[in-house]
């Protein structure tokens, strides 16, 4: 593969490009499956036009693809390797932060406990 000879200010504007909590969410909420800008603005609670924004941004970052069915657009990660980036961000955040955290499995919802 060629790439560029210093490719750190391509991957400084990747990583301020997922610099935005909201940015993050919508992010996060396209990992299981491509969603609608309608179905991020319920999923993410944030405003039409923000996320609209923000999928621009993503998408002009390479984080994210849209495609096209009828009169309906669907968002989706651009690759497979963006579900990997955001796990690792979440494993170093995890260890970094030494404190303890609670299963959110639906398994261990406090409404499904015996006691």
């Amino acid at each position: 593969m060629i790439r560029p000879v210093n490719v750190i200010p391509l991957e400084a504007r990747l990583f301020r490009s997922m610099g935005d909590e909201g940015r993050l969410a919508v992010l996060e909420a396209l990992v299981p499956a491509e969603q609608r800008v309608a179905d991020l603005v319920h999923m993410t609670e944030q405003s039409q036009s923000t996320v609209s924004t923000h999928l621009a941004a993503l998408h002009a970052a390479g984080l994210v693809a849209r495609r096209q069915d009828g009169r309906q657009v669907w968002y989706g990660l651009a690759r497979p390797s963006v579900t990997t980036l955001l796990d690792a961000a979440e494993e170093v955040v995890l260890a970094a932060s030494g404190e303890t955290y609670a299963c959110t499995s639906p398994c261990c919802s406090p409404d499904t406990l015996p006691f």
